[in-house]
């Protein structure tokens, strides 16, 4: 579905930053998902485990979009295209930044952990 996305994001309703919002997601949503791809044919599982984290944080983004569009809609009544815009960009930058601090949060962990190990 990556050329496809691309395709749309370029077309998208709410203006150039719902258009380059959109566009990000699926250059970031192509490059993880083939990057986890290459990574697991190099035998590299952990590091395809964490691109893999990345790239299914970019494809739910249709379902967190949703989300954020239906409490935005409901706590403060803005005007659809304004609604459009933010969620353009909510929909997939809180999920990265999850994902990113887990896998930070994880290498930390296990780092720590080796290090008391070798003491």
């Amino acid at each position: 579905t990556g050329p496809a996305a691309f395709i749309m994001s370029l077309y998208a309703n709410g203006g150039l930053s719902s258009r380059i919002a959109f566009t990000a997601l699926d250059i970031l949503w192509i490059f993880t998902t083939i990057k986890a791809w290459q990574l697991a044919k190099q035998k590299k599982f952990t590091e395809h485990k964490y691109y893999m984290m990345r790239s299914y944080a970019l494809t739910v983004s249709a379902i967190t979009l949703r989300a954020w569009k239906w409490l935005f809609v409901l706590l403060f009544h803005p005007r659809p295209m304004d609604v459009y815009q933010i969620v353009a960009w909510m929909g997939w930058v809180p999920n990265l930044l999850l994902v990113e601090w887990i896998i930070y949060r994880y290498k930390h962990k296990k780092s720590y952990h080796h290090k008391n190990l070798e003491v």
